[in-house]
């Protein structure tokens, strides 16, 4: 009888392996978020420029029909320019306000304390490893005096900061402290703090700020329902943020009333 020599059959490629921060930072995405993000940049874009357009408009028209209407420049050549002008008065805005704004918030880190110079040096070493697991660079988290139980993140590149407010560290337990840190780990992992510090010099120009503070807004409501649903995927314990979130928007008080 003929025997086959044995061959070793090719195995299945085995699935990858995602970590627990991974699958909730995946779960709680949501990629219409940009969508909206876009349209709130395009117009901001439009409104900077819109002197620009209005005024090619009106040369262009006040002069069509007269005697100078045959060394008019084009139209479209007048609209290019305007786009052009708006333009680089976005990129001069931009760069002065995110300029005042790291001067600003340098302001706010001088009277803020690292937690692990606080008796809160173990929160620490619990989000070195969590910002690891969401993928996350370095991140360090400050204290500053507040009695208002809220906290922030910001940063433009490594390492991002996370500011608690005293009356977080007083009134939340240790678990509900970490379910808003992790809400503010979500503004650092999906990029909402770098978006963020775009946005601010637009909603400090006093002739569109009505206008675009509706359109950050909504955007900004959007991103605080994502962080919200990664602190939910992460910590896997609903009870557990609403009761957090709860202390943070009515305070301890009226939470536990």
């Amino acid at each position: 009888m003929n025997q086959q020599p044995y061959t070793n059959s090719p195995q299945p490629a085995a699935a990858p392996q995602y970590s627990k921060g991974q699958l909730a930072v995946a779960r709680a995405a949501m990629s219409s978020d940009n969508t909206v993000l876009a349209v709130t940049f395009i117009g901001f874009f439009f409104m900077t420029s819109a002197y620009f357009i209005f005024t090619a408009l009106a040369e262009h028209f006040s002069v069509e029909g007269t005697d100078m209407a045959t060394e008019q420049v084009p139209l479209w050549l007048r609209l290019i320019i305007a786009l052009f002008s708006g333009a680089l008065l976005f990129g001069i805005i931009l760069l002065i306000g995110m300029f005042f704004i790291r001067m600003e918030r340098q302001k706010m880190l001088g009277n803020a304390m690292q937690v692990e110079y606080s008796d809160y040096a173990w929160l620490r070493d619990w989000a070195n490893v969590t910002a690891a697991d969401l993928g996350l660079p370095r991140v360090e988290i400050f204290v500053t005096q507040n009695p208002v139980i809220n906290a922030y993140a910001f940063g433009f590149m490594n390492p991002y900061c996370i500011v608690l407010h005293s009356g977080s560290i007083r009134y939340l337990t240790p678990d509900e402290l970490k379910a808003v840190v992790i809400h503010e780990m979500g503004h650092i992992k999906y990029k909402h703090t770098i978006a963020m510090l775009y946005l601010q010099p637009f909603l400090m120009l006093p002739f569109v700020s009505s206008v675009s503070g509706w359109l950050a807004g909504f955007w900004q409501r959007r991103t605080e329902y994502t962080a919200d649903r990664l602190a939910l995927t992460y910590t896997e314990d609903p009870e557990l943020v609403k009761n957090a979130l709860v202390k943070v928007h009515i305070g301890p008080d009226v939470a536990e009333g």
